[in-house]
């Protein structure tokens, strides 16, 4: 009598092979993260509509010794060319975030008074593309968007970019919220 050799794959049931099917897929998108991840930055995006007038709002995004106030994780600007409301300008600025500190050099790319303040940070973690926009809807009434991108340096950083979005959300998320705050203590309500 012949010996009939074992078919293996016959004997694995359902469970085997999705656990196969399963890990299977984890490593492809791994690797698929990985891949998109080489030359990736990050958009945060915040918007809100203050009872101000534009007029009002604008000393706050450019000067220096305002931003520091209103922005989160800024705790100093040292100007180093022109003005700041002037493109091409640059500047020092100090972070803090937690325990960890680091600075970065930034220069103001663009500028439209009243309408558009856009800068790029480089420091040796990251670089950041910011941008404020406001837009007047009425006599007292600006909408107020703050844009960043953010590009981390190193590839690990890129990679988990995602455990430190909800952080880079709230950083904005907070800054709006200081900017409203100190208008009304500084300004008043528009009338």
């Amino acid at each position: 009598m012949a010996r009939q050799v074992k078919d293996r794959f016959r004997d694995w049931n359902l469970l085997h092979k999705s656990v196969v099917a399963l890990i299977a897929a984890f490593f492809v998108s791994v690797a698929y993260r990985a891949i998109i991840v080489i030359d990736a930055a990050f958009e945060v995006d915040q918007e809100a509509v203050l009872p101000y007038a534009a007029e009002t709002i604008w000393p706050w995004i450019y000067t220096p010794d305002r931003r520091v106030d209103w922005q989160a994780w800024q705790i100093d600007y040292a100007p180093y060319v022109g003005d700041p409301n002037k493109a091409e300008s640059t500047r020092l600025v100090r972070w803090k975030k937690g325990f960890k500190r680091w600075h970065a050099i930034e220069r103001t790319t663009e500028v439209v008074q009243e309408r558009l303040y856009v800068t790029v940070q480089e420091s040796d973690k990251d670089i950041r593309w910011f941008r404020v926009e406001l837009i007047p809807e009425g006599p007292c009434s600006t909408r107020l968007r703050l844009h960043d991108v953010v590009q981390p340096k190193k590839y690990e950083e890129r990679f988990w970019f995602f455990t430190e979005r909800a952080d880079e959300q709230e950083r904005l998320d907070r800054s709006l919220e200081a900017l409203d705050r100190w208008l009304g203590e500084t300004a008043g309500r528009c009338e």
